[in-house]
């Protein structure tokens, strides 16, 4: 299990940036993290707030594709970061996580439609 490690951020830390690549995810083992769409921009969007027990960056470790969010510590968190290659012992021995993990991907490709539909109705 040495690719997974904890972490301790602080507030306005910024773990994960739009745009670069990881080959990481994290669940939040204590404290909370704000997640955005194009963070520090005029279209800036807090798309929620995540606590304990919740994870974040799948969309990284499975796509193999850089983020689509901004993750920054709302408070001091304490992380769990699973490395790629023990996402699936991970899982293993987290089956709930497994859940949370496809409940956020749902939620990321339901906001990704509406949003692709707001830019249609624009045109």
């Amino acid at each position: 299990m040495e690719n997974i490690t904890m972490q301790t951020f602080y507030t306005d830390d910024i773990i994960i940036r739009e745009g670069e690549n990881y080959d990481e995810m994290y669940k939040i083992i204590h404290g909370s993290v704000a997640v955005y769409l194009c963070y520090g921009k005029m279209e800036e969007h807090l798309i929620g707030i995540y606590s304990e027990s919740e994870c974040f960056g799948e969309m990284n470790v499975l796509s193999g594709q850089p983020s689509i969010y901004t993750v920054i510590a709302y408070d001091e968190v304490q992380l769990m970061r699973i490395k790629k290659d023990s996402l699936e012992e991970f899982i293993r021995d987290n089956p709930q996580s497994a859940i949370g993990i496809m409940q956020n991907m749902a939620h990321l490709v339901m906001l990704m439609q509406k949003n692709i539909g707001l830019l249609l109705d624009e045109f």
